[in-house]
């Protein structure tokens, strides 16, 4: 490979890459959330997302072999920024992220496709790179660094406020009556039934050894572990005795902690109440990531 064919099939990885980047980065973040005021050094996050939709159809105007040039060195800021046209921030507010994210996926997908399998022209290939590549890494890590700083180290108080772990908790002691798990049910599917309005599609969650992505893939999991019990549930060979919450409480990272305990009754029972925990991260009123382990069970 020559250097000007490396030169051209990197700029192309970067571009498509940069599409799933500034996805993840804006992954479920509420338009409210991206709309708060000074949450970057460019403002809101809406502003940014709006200044990247504008610097993408800028490079597109620029590799557009039906365009002329633009004198882009005219445009831009002594910081090398490019100016958001006037009134843009204002119509950034009145757009979701969600538009705004499909508009820069379109202008994204058309600039790789004029610059895909062609030689790398000079300027033009220079200003795609500083703006496509070396700005739009620069506005992500600002995203980011948000992110980590108001997301993730998180104010307590507010994920308290979005979460749902009373409700969701009330919902499974609800599935744990005996009369409704003892009917012939596939597990998955009431699982998902009940649930699916709780655990965004691509949680994760944490069983013993194992790791589940996606919701469907953790609620197969946890029907498989539970089956052996539902069967004996359904033959009548056992009986919930008791299923409640004993504890529950919110950690230094803003996790959700549940104690768990269940007494079986019938032929099969220890007579030892089975105890276990679920820890839960909440995000925009979804459980994003939940892991369960196993408690020691009471002496007697």
């Amino acid at each position: 490979m020559t250097p000007k064919e490396f030169q051209k099939s990197n700029v192309t990885v970067e571009l498509k890459a940069g599409k799933k980047r500034l996805e993840d980065a804006l992954r479920g973040l509420s338009d409210e959330q991206c709309e708060r005021a000074g949450a970057t050094r460019s403002g809101s996050i809406m502003d940014l997302l709006s200044e990247i939709v504008t610097n993408e159809f800028l490079a597109l105007m620029e590799v557009s072999d039906r365009l002329p040039g633009l004198p882009m060195d005219h445009l831009a800021n002594a910081d090398g920024r490019i100016p958001i046209a006037p009134g843009a921030k204002k119509a950034a507010a009145n757009k979701s992220v969600e538009n705004l994210l499909t508009e820069f996926g379109v202008l994204r997908s058309a600039i790789i496709r004029r610059t895909e399998g062609r030689e790398p022209q000079g300027a033009k290939h220079a200003y795609v790179v500083n703006v496509c590549v070396t700005r739009f890494n620069e506005q992500i890590d600002e995203i980011e660094r948000w992110r980590s700083s108001e997301i993730v180290g998180f104010s307590a108080a507010r994920l308290r406020a979005e979460a749902r772990e009373a409700e969701l908790n009330q919902a499974i002691v609800d599935l744990s009556r005996e009369d409704f798990l003892a009917g012939d049910f596939d597990l998955k599917s009431l699982f998902s039934l009940l649930f699916d309005r709780f655990y965004s599609e691509d949680f994760v969650l944490w069983l013993g050894a194992g790791e589940a992505n996606g919701r469907t893939a953790a609620f197969q999991r946890m029907a498989n572990v539970l089956e052996p019990i539902n069967t004996l549930l359904e033959m009548g060979l056992a009986s919930i005795v008791s299923f409640r919450a004993t504890a529950s409480a919110q950690d230094a990272e803003g996790n959700f902690i549940t104690d768990w305990e269940t007494l079986l009754g019938g032929t099969y029972s220890t007579g030892k109440a089975v105890r276990w925990r679920t820890v839960r991260a909440w995000r925009s009123r979804m459980v994003i990531a939940e892991r369960i382990e196993d408690l020691p069970s009471p002496e007697p």
